[in-house]
């Protein structure tokens, strides 16, 4: 059963916050967290704020644009999706409210487990193991939300004490480093204590050790990455390859665990989440989704807003395709790279269910491919919700941030670097990803340098994990996002000049900033709220 299962009804609050009379939604805390079962409840009601519209069913797929690789369909203005989207980003923003929001809602939940944690009765051996795994749990959730927080907002309050309505939350931002650091100690205290995926009778999708050690190598590469100062700078830490230093220890501690591999089959690995199979070795952790009746509460968007375009009146249920990518993107792929035709759909499903191809003039209204409602079994529940979970982890990602690692530090790739490159680059070709082929496998002599290795990530984690949240990000830890963008601008509006596309406005090349639009604004009544304690990031 899926960890989200619906815990709203065991979140904690004290009595004094409501009227008199007793509800039945809500446990006293004073009489909770008798017993792991108590616990397990606690931590589930947690994890509820990743199953939400806005953190991870709708907000983060919108996060992800606009960049070379995706776009908000429409150049207008005045919704929310492509105000976000296309950088007409203000301080009351309701998406980053919410977003905001619920990542302070998750934290404070780990915060109050935290704080009970100590009058559970642990009366045996099981017992104790299970509330071991619970406590790795609550502090993976934290992790990821600080992180997301950390990414989006820069120096953000850090707190890990439970919220009381007696103290004062006018709290000032805490520099992102300490922030960092919480992230850091959350994360390893996970993966020290949680259970590697094929160390389980079954697999759930719960938190394991192979999914800590990933996140934990992924905030690691983000600290040693640009981010936007409140100097109005992009600016990275003075030990950042210390950092980095880090990424190459874990991802290598995780591949030669050999707990984890990729699917041989790209294209199965998307398929596999459509379906709601499971599927570890690969996709190491996923927020997941699930409503009975397909209503709004814990479903996600995934598989219609960023997916190919599908009729309403279609069998499948409705694709309103949000977020298009162009053929720039497509044309990154070489001939012969079959991920192409998977990451990528030039198609859209009228009513009758055909698959109408769409010319590439108008390549701006291609589509992300890797989930896709004709590929869900079964009936539709609702036109546009969905169960669809949202990857958070895969093992290629893991693969590329060993590479970029090594790359760093060293200034050339070791065997184990070019081994996982040479992994990802069989599987786009259709061969066993650990068998080598001489005839397509990298070495050495294929890179001239660091810098060559730094072009090939360039395309490459956007060929692999394109459309899965990683563009915008990792073009700002780059510090490659404004010019970027100015690039894709003029390569855009050059294509609709000379008639390779049709009429088109790329917003984006339009309003966005650079030194102000690398992060999100502080919400405004969070600034109204903490009487200035709090100060705005900067040019909002």
């Amino acid at each position: 059963m899926p960890m989200i299962a619906f815990c709203s009804a065991f979140l904690f609050t004290s009595c004094d916050d409501f009227l008199a009379e007793t509800t039945y939604d809500f446990y006293d805390e004073q009489d909770f967290y008798k017993d792991v079962s108590e616990l397990e409840l606690a931590v589930n009601g947690a994890f509820e704020v990743l199953s939400q519209k806005m953190t991870y069913g709708h907000f983060m797929l919108v996060n992800d644009c606009d960049t070379d690789l995706s776009h908000i369909k429409g150049s207008g203005t005045g919704q929310v999706a492509r105000d976000l989207g296309h950088y007409n980003i203000y301080t009351a923003h309701t998406w980053i409210e919410s977003a905001w929001g619920f990542y302070y809602t998750g934290i404070d939940r780990v915060n109050r487990i935290m704080a009970n944690k100590d009058r559970v009765t642990l009366p045996d051996d099981a017992s104790k193991a299970t509330f071991k795994r619970l406590i790795a749990e609550a502090k993976f959730l934290r992790g990821i939300c600080y992180f997301d927080l950390v990414r989006m907002w820069g120096d953000v309050p850090l707190k890990l004490t439970p919220s009381d309505k007696t103290e004062n939350f006018a709290m000032p931002r805490t520099d992102r480093e300490e922030v960092y650091q919480q992230i850091v100690e959350d994360l390893q205290a996970a993966a020290d204590d949680l259970p590697w995926h094929d160390e389980l009778s079954s697999y759930e999708g719960r938190p394991t050790k192979g999914a800590a050690m990933g996140l934990l190598a992924r905030a690691y590469l983000f600290r040693a990455g640009y981010s936007l100062r409140q100097n109005g700078k992009m600016e990275r830490p003075d030990k950042y390859l210390e950092y980095y230093g880090k990424v190459k220890e874990i991802c290598a501690e995780l591949i030669n665990s050999h707990h984890h591999s990729l699917n041989s089959s790209y294209e199965k690995v998307f398929k596999n989440v459509c379906e709601n199979v499971l599927e570890p070795n690969e996709v190491m952790y996923e927020v997941q989704f699930y409503n009975p009746s397909g209503e709004d509460t814990h479903s996600s968007k995934i598989g219609s807003y960023n997916s190919p375009e599908i009729d309403r009146n279609s069998s499948y249920g409705l694709g309103n395709s949000f977020i298009k990518t162009t053929h720039f993107a497509y044309d990154w792929y070489e001939s012969g790279d079959i991920r192409r035709e998977t990451a990528i759909a030039t198609f859209k499903i009228d009513a009758s269910d055909k698959i109408i191809q769409i010319p590439r003039k108008k390549s701006y209204t291609w589509a992300p491919g890797k989930w896709r409602r004709n590929w869900i079994p079964g009936p539709p529940k609702d036109l546009e919700n969905m169960d669809i979970n949202f990857i958070l982890l895969r093992y290629s990602d893991v693969l590329l941030m060993y590479v970029e690692a090594v790359n760093e530090i060293s200034g050339q790739l070791d065997q184990l670097a070019l081994e996982c490159l040479n992994q990802i680059r069989r599987r786009a070709y259709g061969y066993a990803p650990t068998t080598a082929e001489p005839a397509i496998d990298f070495t050495n002599a294929d890179f001239s340098g660091p810098q060559s290795v730094r072009d090939y990530l360039f395309i490459e984690r956007a060929r692999e994990l394109c459309f899965e949240g990683f563009r915008r990000f990792d073009l700002i830890r780059w510090n490659k996002l404004a010019e970027v963008l100015d690039d894709f601008a003029l390569k855009f509006n050059t294509a609709v000049a000379d008639g390779t596309l049709d009429a088109y406005v790329w917003a984006a090349g339009e309003y966005f900033q650079e030194g102000k639009h690398e992060l999100y604004p502080i919400p405004s009544y969070e600034i109204r709220e903490t009487k200035g304690s709090l100060v705005q990031n900067p040019n909002y």
